[in-house]
């Protein structure tokens, strides 16, 4: 990669994408389950569609399980990566849901966690105990939900398993805070809990985001680390803030400061594709959305989305998302 050019004043640097982004995916969180598992212990937690059958929640919507380790310490173990230690003050985020095992230094039979508590519904949240007589473990699960649809672009560029320890993250006291906070929440139940917790679990979900993002080394890709580049960034900024503008790659890398072909070679290097490609998927996004969630006439999504025709759009919505948009509308619609 060459040296990062200078990027223009004009270019609108005041733009939160990350709020933007997450504002728009309807977020909402949760906390199902806190846990007194005593050594030795060990359960297998489900993948996402598992869990959203086994709490009765919306399947269509992704779902982000997450875990808070209020007292102790647990192994993760994750087909496909390295088994993670989590201690007390840690959080670990799961973006894709994959089943995990956690356990305790002394691990027992593995046992599935939905044969250890009742269906739902449930009255508040449920407490989970479970093992031998040794040392103690106190986790509190929870879960965030988010339109897939918005989300999918951040989704697919992170890790499968995003662990954040405060107590060694540098300026982690927010962090911390936030976790020791939703922690004491959910232990305590304290009146106006239904409350506060949602909005705790968000908040955790937004430091988690950012501590990841920060953490991100200058040889990364993807999203999050396509947004900390100056250059991509600031390209960034400008196409989401105006996804329906006529952008083309000249005048977007004169907005950053930057030539065509640099801005084309730094896009490709962090998305794996080049700017216009990119605005075209996330201009369908939004497309996707409009079908999911309004009455609107095809015509007027299609304008909406850039195309000067529905049979332009027809044929570019099916290419991405593999049926027609009026079938595609008709499936969600029922689902």
């Amino acid at each position: 990669m060459t040296e990062t050019p200078r990027v223009l004043p004009e270019t609108p640097a005041s733009t939160d994408l990350l709020s933007d982004l997450l504002g728009s995916m309807h977020l909402s969180g949760a906390v199902f389950l806190r846990t007194e598992f005593r050594e030795p212990w060990s359960i297998l937690t489900p993948d996402a569609c598992l869990l959203a059958h086994m709490l009765r929640l919306r399947s269509e919507r992704t779902i982000i399980p997450f875990h808070i380790i209020a007292q102790g310490g647990c192994r993760l173990e994750m087909e496909g990566h390295e088994p993670v230690w989590l201690d007390e003050g840690d959080a670990v985020l799961l973006p894709y849901g994959n089943a995990h095992v956690l356990s305790g230094r002394n691990r027992s039979d593995t046992v599935p966690v939905g044969t250890l508590v009742p269906p739902p519904p449930w009255e508040g949240i449920q407490v989970l105990r479970h093992g031998g007589e040794g040392a103690t473990t106190q986790l509190v699960c929870g879960f965030l939900q988010c339109d897939e649809l918005l989300f999918h672009p951040i989704l697919r560029h992170l890790p499968g398993v995003i662990h954040v320890s405060p107590s060694t993250t540098p300026g982690g006291e927010w962090l911390a805070g936030t976790i020791r906070h939703t922690a004491h929440e959910a232990c305590q139940a304290r009146p106006g809990a239904r409350c506060v917790m949602p909005l705790l679990t968000e908040l955790l979900f937004v430091e988690i985001l950012r501590t990841h993002m920060q953490s991100l080394s200058s040889d990364e890709v993807g999203w999050f680390a396509a947004l900390n580049d100056p250059v991509v960034g600031g390209a960034l900024k400008c196409l989401h803030a105006a996804p329906l503008a006529p952008w083309d790659v000249d005048g977007l890398a004169r907005r950053v400061g930057v030539s065509r072909s640099v801005l084309a070679g730094r896009f490709r290097h962090f998305l794996g594709q080049p700017p216009m490609q990119y605005l075209t998927h996330w201009r369908l996004q939004l497309a996707a959305q409009n079908l999911k969630e309004s009455m609107l006439p095809m015509k007027r999504i299609a304008e909406q989305a850039g195309y000067e025709s529905e049979a332009a759009f027809s044929r570019s919505f099916r290419r991405h998302f593999g049926q027609p948009p009026a079938a595609w509308r008709k499936q969600q619609k029922s689902a």
